[in-house]
């Protein structure tokens, strides 16, 4: 079993073309459900592994549309519902010639996680770790906890540092909290920021002295990776792209399915590759 620790939010998704500023622009909007650990374990789940998430809404219907969305999608929610804030948000933006995506955020109930929400016996296999839980000082409680209690217990724990902006404001003490972690999956520009390095291959060798086994994103040029022996670059499967938006969280939750089932860094690699690839070519985190 994995256990999933970190952010739900509803993406209001908003595919556009030019903005009309101060009038009206034509586009077409959409919720889904997302946020990092949200989205991770949802496709964990559709992947056949047993998974839980612990993370906070509030008390309102995006909350409840939350939490049913999870429990539909196989996931057993250990989701707390709070008064004292709203569900958290994020306004996603699409360029629609390329797929890429801008975000505003509001992360509401989600900055209310805090290590008592962090059972002392964490039942799972493998602990994921969203870095978003990181970047605040109460929800930072709950992720120290989490990685306390699986290094305790032996647990193999997977960290994805989730946003370059926040990670600039606390890189020196991100890197500290790297140490112990089995699987670490910075982008390209996450990579950079934390090695001082440019070329993929030299930030895999920096990364490999601090984390077990570093997984580098590479978006349309697929990933570099140390499998435990020598470091290895698998390519992106060619597809149009229509909408970036849970890439990163699909190709996590691919390996981290993957591994679970075969114990194999090289095959969970391009499984990985394969879900993410598939994410792209609709609209929305959740293409189910």
């Amino acid at each position: 079993m994995i256990t999933v620790i970190g952010d739900l939010v509803v993406d209001i998704i908003v595919k556009k073309g030019k903005t009309n500023y101060g009038t009206d622009t034509k586009g077409m909007i959409h919720f889904k459900p997302g946020g990092q650990a949200n989205n991770v374990a949802a496709y964990i789940s559709r992947e056949g592994i047993e998974c839980t998430l612990i993370g906070k809404v509030g008390n309102d219907p995006f909350g409840e549309f939350l939490i049913q969305k999870s429990i539909k999608s196989g996931v057993q929610p250990k989701i707390s519902k709070v008064d004292q804030d709203k569900t958290g948000s994020i306004i996603v933006m699409i360029n629609e010639n390329n797929g890429e995506r801008s975000m505003i955020s509001d992360r509401g109930a989600n900055l209310t996680l805090n290590d008592k929400d962090i059972p002392n016996d964490l039942e799972a296999d493998l602990i994921y770790l969203s870095g978003y839980s990181f970047f605040d000082e109460n929800t930072r409680t709950a992720a120290f906890k989490a990685k306390n209690q699986a290094q305790m217990m032996e647990k193999m724990i997977a960290l994805d540092p989730s946003s370059i902006f926040f990670l600039k404001e606390h890189k020196k003490e991100f890197l500290s909290f790297m140490r112990g972690i089995t699987f670490f999956f910075p982008n390209y520009e996450e990579g950079v920021l934390l090695t001082s390095q440019s070329e993929p291959f030299e930030i895999i060798k920096k990364l490999k002295s601090i984390v077990k086994y570093p997984i580098l994103t590479l978006g349309d040029q697929g990933c570099i990776y140390w499998d435990g022996k020598s470091i290895k670059h698998i390519p992106a499967l060619k597809v149009e792209a229509i909408d970036t938006t849970g890439a990163g969280d699909s190709f996590v939750a691919g390996f981290l399915a993957a591994y679970q089932k075969k114990q194999d860094i090289n095959q969970s690699i391009k499984h990985a590759i394969e879900l993410s690839s598939t994410v792209v070519t609709s609209i929305g985190a959740h293409s189910f």
